[in-house]
């Protein structure tokens, strides 16, 4: 993360928006001074060093700040972690990630570890008891109330058990799968180094390992650095998850569930038989394991997310719904979204993870109807010169596949049924048929039909009506998706192999460079118009131009082309290089050339977002300052289980709605601008 002034800022707002004022202050200084021992954080933040120990144990907590021992000086070195404290904006998208896959028990274990940081399994299975017990003695409360005898009893109330039966089992199964799908990680004491800290580290063992503290020549450095390459490599496979629960035996007495529960049907949503309750299957972690939130597995599947609704967007909803399996599919091996230079090698995959038609259609829901959404017409009725280019390259790659790999279905597939794109490239249909306000990608077996209408199928002639939509069916229609996704103008996928009617891999970088450019002209198109606009793509697809082309490439008057490149100079988009013609280095003899650096656009587009996202919450506190009386009423804990409309006035309610909508409002401000944090700096 660019440590501008701006980031810092807005890092150092979230730090104290979440845990408080003295965090924040020690956090900061850490940001701006780099990593600095007790006694500087003392002379820096003005503190005493017992205040300046509890702040560093809630950020060590929290895993803001990284700590190093020296044990040549036997001082401990501490560094902040800006990484983590950003993330802290995307916390609600990642609970809701999280209650959307597998339920409100993983959103609520989430959001606890967000503001715990990091804790024990032992710990979040006393945490969620207690949570039970409690919304069990709340619900007994209220019945009482409601058959009128508050007050009257003089029995103790007692806590009943939770409603669950086995919550601690029901625990333990989520945190499994939590750690299964990455989005929770187990956490090693390694961990709390920095990146920096860890390179140095094992580079230092190895040297002194391998080559006795000393290298020489060019050869050996070389050698050094693979082998530094190697150890954080299988240092980092360690780190990961793997399965470690060990399942209760059963035994005749527990023929229809484990402890006696009767076994229910997990549900896909992550209920179990219309509540969220899983089954207690047996599966145990360690107790003392520590687990913490996975922030870049979850950036993973905020892009798989992102990249689904782009996919909405362009072509349609069902063919999104296909995309997004297709994603869900290869996202369990792809654990990062920017490989890091010095662990990971490139070359290692080259065409990324892969799935296959058949392996897609088997995981695909069977409430997706693949049938809609995508149909064909015949020949003659449209374009297919763009697809002419795609079939030539995919017979050239396939090709060179081995012989044989290739069946006979797919073949047929491919040449005789022409696929019409989402974007509207069908032609119009028979002028005499009455077919106005029609989808012709309805599917057209939900559809009314109509002996004059022209139908839109998967062949020349009207099919014969099918009983029900067989598996083979149901198949060529998932690898029709496919096509359109591959087919688009953004790439969504790209064909690599034969393998299981055709193998698909996503060029994520190819993806993530699309959507920069579409953020990107939308800035320039609002900041400099349409002539700005022109200018920064031509630039940015033909490189340094000579200021004398520019006017009649861009159609233009040169004097406007003159005034708009230096409008954007000055706001650091476009630059120009002088290139002398000779030694005397004239006007008249020198070639002006002017480029567009997307990188150090990007770069000034990231701060500008930062200032903004900075602003959004500074206003945020401005507000409720204005409106602190009625908030410290919703805060008290007596009156933390009660309706607002039973302690508050009119004008009270009336502010807090108030208040309430701007919160709303700028946060979800806050939130599209962390979208394009994310396209620009972690995609």
């Amino acid at each position: 993360m660019s440590q501008s002034k701006h980031a810092v800022e807005l890092c150092a707002l979230l730090v104290d928006e979440t845990y408080g004022e003295l965090t924040s202050r020690i956090f900061t200084i850490l940001l701006r001074r780099g990593r600095l021992t007790i006694p500087l954080l003392s002379k820096h933040t003005r503190l005493n060093p017992h205040k300046i120990r509890h702040g560093l144990a809630v950020l060590v907590q929290e895993n803001l700040v990284y700590h190093y021992f020296d044990e040549d000086t036997n001082t401990t070195h501490y560094e902040a972690n800006p990484e983590a404290a950003y993330m802290l904006v995307r916390s609600g998208k990642i609970v809701e990630i999280a209650r959307s896959r597998y339920g409100d028990l993983a959103a609520e274990i989430m959001g606890n570890l967000f503001l715990s940081g990091h804790s024990t399994v032992k710990e979040l299975v006393s945490w969620y008891v207690a949570r039970l017990a409690e919304a069990e003695a709340k619900r007994k409360r209220e019945e009482r109330l409601a058959n009128g005898l508050n007050g009257q009893s003089k029995a103790p109330t007692l806590v009943q058990a939770p409603a669950h039966p086995f919550p601690t089992g029901q625990m333990h199964g989520m945190l499994t799968e939590l750690l299964e799908s990455g989005l929770i990680q187990p956490l090693f004491g390694d961990m709390f180094l920095s990146p920096t800290d860890t390179y140095d580290k094992i580079a230092k063992e190895t040297l002194k390992e391998e080559y006795g503290g000393n290298i020489k020549g060019t050869k050996q450095k070389e050698e050094l650095k693979e082998k530094i390459r190697e150890r954080l490599y299988a240092l980092r496979s360690e780190r990961a998850w793997k399965s470690k629960g060990k399942k209760r035996a059963l035994n005749g007495n527990h023929a229809n569930g484990v402890n006696g529960a009767s076994k229910r049907r997990r549900l896909s949503n992550g209920a179990v038989n219309g509540d969220h309750y899983f089954e207690d299957d047996g599966t145990k972690l360690d107790p003392n394991m520590l687990v913490r939130i996975n922030y870049e597995k979850c950036t993973v599947v905020l892009r798989n997310s992102r990249l689904a609704g782009l996919a909405s967007s362009r072509i349609g909803s069902t063919t999104a719904q296909v995309y997004e399996a297709g994603l869900r599919l290869i996202e369990k091996s792809i654990s990062r979204c920017r490989l890091d230079p010095r662990i990971d090698d490139i070359k290692d995959l080259p065409d990324g993870s892969t799935f296959t038609t058949m392996e897609l259609t088997a995981t695909l829901s069977k409430s997706v109807k693949t049938g809609a959404g995508i149909g064909t017409v015949s020949s003659d009725k449209i374009d297919t010169r763009k697809l002419e280019k795609a079939r030539k390259s995919t017979k050239r790659s396939d090709e060179a596949e081995a012989e044989g790999e290739a069946s006979e279905d797919e073949d047929v597939l491919m040449e005789d049924i022409p696929i019409a794109n989402g974007n509207g490239n069908i032609s119009d249909l028979d002028p005499d048929s009455d077919s106005h306000g029609d989808d012709p990608f309805d599917d057209e077996n939900t559809r009314t039909k109509s002996s004059r209408r022209a139908k839109v199928t998967f062949q020349d002639q009207l099919p014969k009506p099918e009983a029900a939509e067989n598996r083979e069916n149901r198949m060529l229609q998932v690898k029709n998706h496919l096509l359109l996704l591959a087919g688009d103008d953004c790439h969504f996928l790209r064909k690599c192999g034969s393998r299981g009617l055709g193998e698909w891999t996503v060029d994520f970088e190819g993806m993530t460079q699309y959507l920069q450019e579409v953020e990107m002209d939308t800035m320039l198109l609002e900041n400099f118009g349409k002539v700005g606009h022109r200018l920064a793509r031509m630039m940015r697809k033909l490189g340094k131009l000579d200021e004398k082309q520019l006017p009649n490439l861009a159609l233009v008057k040169q004097k406007d082309a003159r005034t708009k490149l230096a409008e954007m100079q000055m706001a650091g988009v476009v630059d120009i290089q002088e290139v002398p013609r000779d030694s005397g280095r004239t006007t008249s003899r020198t070639i002006f050339l002017w480029y567009f650096d997307v990188e150090r656009v990007s770069t000034i587009l990231l701060d500008s977002i930062y200032k903004n996202m900075s602003r959004c919450f500074q206003r945020l506190d401005i507000e409720r300052r204005r409106v602190q009386d009625v908030l410290a009423l919703t805060e008290r804990t007596d009156l933390l289980d009660e309706q607002p409309e039973k302690y508050m006035d009119q004008e009270q309610l009336n502010t807090l709605h108030e208040i309430e909508d701007k919160e709303e409002s700028i946060l979800g401000h806050i939130g599209r601008l962390d979208e394009l944090v994310a396209i620009f700096r972690d995609y």
